[in-house]
């Protein structure tokens, strides 16, 4: 529960001062300064909310809102990782290195990407963290493999 509460306060955070109709330069607000160690926070690669770019980019917006999503879904996540054997790791370092081709096929000219897709691919990678903590959770028992009172079928060892 603190982790989803605290994951609220971020994504409000990053909307930035536009949200909460400041005045001063976005520069100066005390949003920004939060998350100046954290992003390049450069204007252009912003969604502007009140005439003011957000205090994130597209792309760590993304990744926050979607760990903020993910964090909802966990219980869904969870048994859609066990239905379905998703490597949780392989997941999350697949959206990281999706983001980073983006990034410097964008550098290199190949492709422009847009605020949009940044958003979409921080989605990935936000939504990917989250899964990581589906398994710490929620233990959801393998119905081939446990059997009655416990037992598991295979080894015979209590489950």
């Amino acid at each position: 529960m603190l982790v989803l509460v605290l994951m609220m306060g971020v994504v409000v955070v990053a909307w930035g001062g536009g949200l909460f109709g400041q005045t001063e330069p976005w520069f100066l607000q005390w949003q920004h300064q939060a998350f100046a160690g954290l992003c390049h926070q450069l204007p252009e690669r912003s969604f502007w909310i009140g005439g003011q770019p957000m205090a994130v980019c597209s792309r760590c917006f993304g990744i926050y809102t979607g760990f903020l999503l993910g964090w909802f879904l966990l219980p869904s996540m969870a048994l859609i990782k066990q239905e379905a054997y998703l490597p949780s790791k392989k997941i999350l370092l697949a959206a990281v290195i999706l983001n980073f081709a983006d990034v410097f096929g964008n550098l290199l000219g190949f492709w422009q990407n847009t605020l949009v897709s940044r958003l979409i691919l921080g989605w990935f990678v936000g939504i990917s963290a989250a899964l990581l903590f589906s398994g710490a959770f929620f233990i959801i028992k393998n119905k081939q493999t446990e059997g009655y009172y416990g037992r598991n079928r295979s080894t015979g060892a209590r489950g």
